[in-house]
């Protein structure tokens, strides 16, 4: 009368239990005070953004021999589901231990179970179907699987236990985590799991990412502005979208379109003024679509005949900048192109009459600037980007730019982009110098340390990087600088040494000397490059390079 099963069942019970647990698993220490979620609290400024220093995280590997290191949350942007065997498997075995960890809270399951997760390379490629098969389970959340979750994502120091953490809390239902989701959402590299955990957990969802996007700028920035884009919006919000939305510190060709369409641009510059906030931002999105970017473009945007000749008739009031001077511009060459060929921008509703009117506009607006003079100034600025845009409208406007970009280089010899302006300007006569230059101000020595098959990258990227320039602009200088091409020949970055390799094919064997021969004999047995070795020997058989 004390039993409620029959006592077979009691057997099948025990036989089960002892199948399932028929390898104990070892229990090991994988909480931590030192976690992920402390790191990030322990670096949020007073504006709520994450200072600099919160940038590579605690658990950060970075190759020593390539340097490479990807900007946090771009690799989840760029991989989906991995359909594999071998990812297909880890599936199964992640669904099982969380079964057990839901059901038991065995520990060992829980050692187990962030293991695998962090001897993992990522988790992006199995995280959606890992979460169905939790779904599909019906797990019950407590008492132990929003704890195991909880302490995943809040008491760890790996990105990939984080990560899977803040996706099952998603998936909880209990609100009390909003805040530790939304510190872990900071960093690009969470951006998009708290996104997505949010958008299950929040009754304010549109405002809760609105004010995410706020304060990230890289991916994860991105992948929320492009979320948001799509919901339910207030007119403050779509004014955002405008204004900053799109801005971020990948590429704003990402946002432009999305921005424009979604915070309706069109629309916004349809009034008799706007202000000069407004117009900038314009200018920026309109040379985003102008661009040739990654996403959505000019040829897409269905308003983009009244919005091009809105933001050209606002122009008459607030041109007045040599940035408006490039955005005027940039328009300009767009509409000459259409001029010529409409294309796929006529379905856009673009038409000769409006191309011709735009035109007229746009010279108008600026024959009263003395556009010149903003150049200069804007080419003397230590601010990269002024005099990025000053040697655009320098280009423009036709100043020479030699006496500029050499300047610049002279107070910088390892500024690898002064290096490529001053190569890009120079002229014949210059080539001597540039040779005397770069022998007696490049780290000769480092540069040429010995062939290694290594990317560049890292703290010494300038010097490479300037060398590199260096090395090509000989290309069209047979037998000049040809201590330079020895130094390029041992260089321990590959790229530099391919592009040694190209300008020697350029030059042909005539022009090299005894010394050049025989390093490039010795190269061709010690270069570590399969595909560089080959081009070797292509070079020494006078075969074109591959």
């Amino acid at each position: 009368m004390f039993y409620t099963k029959k006592p077979f069942t009691y057997m099948l019970d025990w036989i089960k239990n002892l199948l399932e647990n028929k390898q104990k698993l070892e229990v090991t220490e994988w909480k931590t005070n030192t976690s992920i979620l402390q790191f990030l609290s322990d670096n949020i400024n007073a504006n709520g953004t994450l200072n600099e220093t919160a940038d590579s995280l605690p658990d950060e590997k970075k190759s020593e021999e390539s340097g490479i290191r990807f900007a946090p949350g771009l690799m989840d942007s760029m991989f989906g589901a991995d359909e594999s065997d071998e990812s297909r498997e880890k599936i199964k075995e992640l669904s099982k231990l969380i079964k057990t960890i839901a059901k038991k809270g065995d520990e060992g399951s829980k050692s187990e179970f962030y293991k695998i997760l962090t001897e993992s390379d990522g988790v992006i490629g199995i995280i959606d179907e890992f979460l169905e098969e939790i779904v599909n389970q019906s797990l019950p959340i407590d008492p132990y699987l929003f704890s195991f979750a909880k302490d995943l994502a809040t008491k760890t120091s790996h990105r990939n236990s984080v990560k899977i953490g803040i996706a099952i809390l998603g998936l909880c239902q209990k609100k009390s985590v909003i805040n530790e989701i939304k510190i872990l959402g900071l960093h690009d590299e969470f951006t998009v799991f708290s996104m997505v955990a949010l958008s299950n957990l929040s009754d304010n969802i549109v405002e809760d990412l609105w004010e995410l996007a706020t304060k990230v700028d890289g991916w994860g920035k991105i992948q929320l502005v492009d979320r948001i884009a799509h919901m339910e919006l207030s007119e403050e919000l779509k004014d955002w979208l405008l204004l900053e939305g799109y801005k971020n510190s990948i590429m704003i060709e990402y946002l432009a379109y999305t921005c424009a369409v979604n915070g309706e641009l069109h629309i916004k510059l349809q009034r008799e003024k706007i202000d000069v906030k407004l117009f900038k931002a314009t200018g920026e999105i309109i040379q985003a679509l102008l661009s040739d970017g990654p996403a959505e473009d000019i040829s897409d945007y269905e308003f983009a005949p009244e919005t091009v000749e809105n933001f050209i008739r606002h122009g008459k009031t607030h041109v007045k900048d040599i940035t408006d001077f490039i955005t005027l511009n940039a328009i300009k060459d767009f509409l000459i192109e259409l001029q010529e060929d409409l294309g796929e921008h006529k379905k856009n509703g673009w038409n000769q009459n409006i191309i011709s009117n735009c035109l007229i506009d746009i010279n108008e607006n600026l024959k009263n600037k003395d556009w010149k003079e903003q150049a200069e100034i804007a080419l003397k600025s230590d601010d990269s980007v002024l005099y990025w845009n000053g040697k655009q409208a320098a280009e423009k406007l036709g100043i020479e730019l030699w006496d500029v970009v050499w300047n610049k280089l002279q107070k910088n010899s390892l500024d690898s982009l002064a290096w490529y302006d001053v190569t890009t300007y120079a002229k014949e006569e210059n080539v001597d110098e540039i040779i005397d230059f770069a022998k007696n101000n490049l780290p000769l020595e480092e540069l040429g340390s010995g062939p290694r098959d290594w990317m560049g990258l890292g703290e010494d990227y300038q010097k490479h990087s300037s060398f590199g320039f260096v090395i090509t602009f000989l290309e069209n200088y047979p037998a000049k600088g040809a201590a330079l091409i020895l130094v390029g020949l041992d260089s321990p970055v590959t790229s530099n040494r391919n592009a040694t390799l190209s300008v020697l094919a350029t030059w042909k064997l005539e022009n090299w000397s005894n010394e050049i021969t025989q390093k490039v004999n010795r190269l061709k047995e010690i270069e570590p490059n399969e595909d560089t070795k080959k081009n070797i020997e292509r070079l020494l058989e006078g075969l074109e390079l591959e």
